[in-house]
């Protein structure tokens, strides 16, 4: 990584950030926060985590965890608006997030990061193909979910990445409550688990042999057009 002495407008515009950032913590306090406000502030660490990773491949990859955590703070938020809210013990969690990678692994899902965000929620990212892949496993009936089987292009995916986490999000309401899949800023899909959840989609995808995911990453149909794995 080479970096840059000289002064410049960067440097003008990251010391306005400090000082914005800190004039933001001193304000907050968690009775003042509202629903738009964590979603501005999570939206702004994503930025800046975007910002940062282009330094070089290995800080990409060190702050990778930043806009997946940031979407899983958002959700989280509007969950607690709505008066839900699950909670689990911690350990518990990380045995599930540990049986997770495990069975997506045993799938030939391995272009994945799967991670522990409190007792709570436990996320899952995925490339958009790999994410289509997970959705289809999922399908109780081992076809598209309803939306896509039906050809709706009304506002169900507005891409291919869009599309894929339509997908899973409806999948994965089919083992449990409080889950959701959204885009994140570089085009994989993250998706949000409780843990109980997560646990019924390790037995979901225990309950079928590896070789099967294979045959259901082939022809997924038009719904999915554009999305290929690699």
């Amino acid at each position: 990584m080479k970096l840059t002495t000289g002064p410049g407008r960067v440097e003008v515009l990251a010391e306005e950030a400090v000082v914005a950032a800190c004039t933001l913590a001193d304000a907050a306090e968690p009775l003042r926060w509202s629903a738009d406000a964590v979603e501005d502030v999570a939206a702004a660490l994503e930025v800046l985590a975007g910002a940062l990773a282009q330094l070089d491949p290995e800080c990409a990859e060190i702050l990778s965890v930043v806009p997946i955590a940031a979407a899983a703070v958002v959700e989280r938020a509007e969950q607690a608006g709505a008066g839900a809210g699950e909670s689990v013990g911690g350990r518990a969690a990380a045995g599930t997030s540990a049986a997770l990678r495990q069975a997506l692994a045993a799938h030939g899902l391995t272009r994945n990061r799967v991670h522990q965000l409190g007792a709570a929620l436990i996320t899952v990212t995925l490339d958009a193909s790999e994410a289509q892949a997970l959705a289809v496993l999922l399908s109780r009936r081992d076809t598209l979910p309803r939306q896509a089987q039906q050809g709706d292009e009304g506002g169900w995916g507005a891409g291919p990445a869009e599309t894929a986490a339509a997908s899973l999000a409806d999948a994965l309401r089919a083992h449990g409550t409080g889950a959701y899949a959204r885009v994140l800023a570089s085009g994989q899909v993250s998706a949000g688990l409780t843990p109980q959840t997560a646990q019924a989609v390790v037995a979901a995808l225990t309950a079928r042999p590896g070789a099967a995911s294979r045959d259901k990453r082939r022809g997924l149909g038009p719904g999915f057009k554009g999305v290929a794995a690699s």
